[in-house]
């Protein structure tokens, strides 16, 4: 088959430097090596003017196609993909929702998954709260906010404004990564998240996969992410982010319909080819659960 990887940061849209960049290009890479090993031929944008109109063209070239952005372009470069030949990620509708946190995190709460609580203007005191883009990724333009009064220039939140602002759960950053087929969802890995305080900023910088949580927040977080990816209609790779709190719950702060940096560390140690999953979970059945394996750890630090 000839797959296309369209990667927003190396193909040229946003994060052409810095950390944006290489995580960019260690997902391009990791995702590249592993459709060419099972036998297949990639293609992917790189460096392009105009970014979309190279997804185009090349999506209309290939046999399949799976695109990695940011938030807040992956549904329409997703739609784009699904109109020129067979995407390999989320359906652009699923894209849609959970690219809106302020969204997705209602639907999440309304069905009882534990989620941050959203926050609003006239509800804020002395508390902890964390202040992030409804559209973002990788840590971008995150925020912890101490109270009200230290942040009265910024304007809080109705459905309709470009922030999220929910508590802040103290606990531990980790992630779940998962492959959703037509008929079954296949856990892949938990991973430890680096994140730094810079100052009130929050900077992600890589992590650790795969991480031991203990076995039964293992089974807790699994359980967890099969129902999001299910109730949100998912496809393909996903990865989803969570705090452990101190109180031992485990709390959903993000899903990430596409292809995550965590991948890079899972090529590494799973005893399966990602890109083998990837195209089975569209194309046919899943291995089973006990089926899949990891041998050794893998450190990504991005700092």
């Amino acid at each position: 088959m000839r797959i296309l990887v369209a990667e927003y940061a190396v193909g040229g849209g946003k994060g052409r430097d810095g950390s944006f960049l290489r995580e960019g290009k260690a997902m391009l890479t990791t995702l590249r090596r592993s459709f060419e090993r099972i036998g297949n031929e990639v293609v992917y944008p790189e460096a392009e003017d105009d970014f979309e109109a190279a997804v185009d063209k090349l999506s209309k070239e290939s046999d399949a196609g799976i695109v990695i952005a940011p938030d807040d372009r992956l549904c329409e470069l997703t739609d784009l993909v699904e109109s020129n030949t067979v995407n390999l990620g989320c359906p652009s509708e699923c894209v849609k929702i959970c690219a809106d946190k302020m969204e997705s995190t209602k639907i999440l709460k309304d069905r009882g998954i534990p989620v941050p609580r959203i926050v609003l203007d006239s509800e804020m005191g002395k508390g902890v709260y964390v202040r992030k883009p409804r559209y973002g990724c990788a840590s971008e333009n995150v925020y912890i906010l101490n109270g009200k009064g230290n942040h009265e220039d910024v304007s809080f939140y109705d459905d309709n404004q470009d922030y999220i602002v929910t508590e802040f759960i103290k606990g531990e950053d980790i992630s779940s990564s998962v492959v959703v087929g037509g008929s079954s969802v296949l856990p892949l890995t938990i991973n430890k998240q680096f994140i730094r305080m810079e100052g009130e900023r929050l900077r992600y910088e890589g992590g650790l996969v795969p991480y031991f949580v203990g076995l039964d927040v293992e089974r807790e977080i699994r359980s967890i992410s099969k129902k999001v990816v299910t109730m949100l209609h998912c496809n393909g790779y996903v990865g989803i982010d969570f705090v452990l709190g101190d109180d031992g719950a485990a709390y959903v702060v993000d899903i990430n319909p596409r292809p995550t940096t965590s991948i890079v560390g899972i090529a590494k140690v799973l005893n399966y080819e990602v890109a083998e999953l990837i195209l089975r979970a569209k194309f046919g059945t899943l291995p089973l659960e006990e089926a899949v394996k990891t041998e050794g750890r893998f450190i990504l630090n991005l700092s």
